[in-house]
């Protein structure tokens, strides 16, 4: 089933785009793990209207979500009478575009429904629903599964040893498919000895990695640049986990952006520097 919010349904259905229901609401939330050889689809719904929730509580309806692959062809449902659900799927089955469609789905008849929720325009009722039937509908989900997005955002840069440069000077270049981090020779030799400890870890990438981060967002959100850049490997990875984070890069500040596509990185201070040094004092 495919969402349309522009289809009418003979029967009241609580879906975004649609005055069906009043002040009530259907949200789903979708999050895809990648591992090695498997990947996991974990998927969270919120409903509102408390007579939805009953048919659900009393085996009669149930939450769905339709989960397509356009490049691999698959085509899976995945079914629960929670508000958690969750699939295992095979690395192969999932890649490139994945679309995930949430419904609430009627699984035994339910012949006398009524909501004080629903439009007036549609009558007092009792309803009568069959299985199969759509109570409830959230809008497309799509994300895309790629190995490049599931990696550290700070994997889509070099670290590279420029010979005219300054120590303690760093510049960073765009133009190549990986951002490229410039440093002194001695620099780079510095730094490579010292980023196999955690604690030193964690500091670059709350320097010299937050700010390059920040400035290639910059570079993706003013319209000029962008077009310069949007199809190096860099921009794509970055735009790609932007959109499967639910974030839209072209508004809002560039630091608040990093900090999600960098998964907070400043829970590494806390957890390898700031504790350390309270430790030892």
């Amino acid at each position: 089933m495919k969402f349309d919010k522009s289809k009418a349904f003979p029967y009241p259905v609580l879906r975004p785009f649609s005055d069906d229901y009043v002040d009530v609401e259907f949200q789903a939330t979708v999050e895809f793990v990648v591992g090695k050889e498997k990947i996991q689809v974990n998927i969270g719904y919120a409903i509102s209207s408390e007579e939805i929730v009953n048919e659900i509580s009393n085996g009669n309806a149930e939450y769905v979500s339709a989960i397509s692959c356009r490049d691999t062809y698959y085509q899976n449902v995945v079914s629960s009478t929670t508000k958690d659900g969750t699939a295992e799927f095979d690395i192969g089955q999932l890649r490139g575009e994945v679309k995930v469609n949430p419904y609430v789905v009627v699984k035994k008849d339910i012949p006398s429904f009524t909501s004080p929720d629903i439009n007036k325009e549609f009558g007092p009722g009792p309803f009568s629903f069959v299985v199969g039937d759509v109570l409830a509908q959230d809008d497309a989900q799509v994300f895309y599964i790629d190995r490049d997005l599931l990696k550290p955002i700070t994997s889509v840069f070099d670290l590279v040893k420029k010979d005219e440069q300054s120590d303690g000077v760093w510049t960073v270049g765009f133009d190549e498919e990986h951002i490229q981090i410039e440093v002194s020779p001695r620099m780079k030799e510095v730094i490579d000895n010292a980023r196999n400890q955690k604690s030193n870890r964690a500091v670059l990438i709350n320097s010299v990695y937050f700010a390059a981060v920040m400035q290639a967002i910059q570079k993706l959100q003013n319209e000029d640049t962008r077009a310069t850049y949007e199809d190096k490997k860099w921009a794509k990875v970055m735009l790609g986990q932007a959109h499967n984070k639910g974030l839209v890069i072209n508004t809002g500040d560039s630091y608040l952006i990093a900090e999600r596509l960098m998964q907070h990185p400043i829970t590494l201070l806390d957890s390898y520097v700031f504790k350390a040094a309270n430790n030892e004092s």
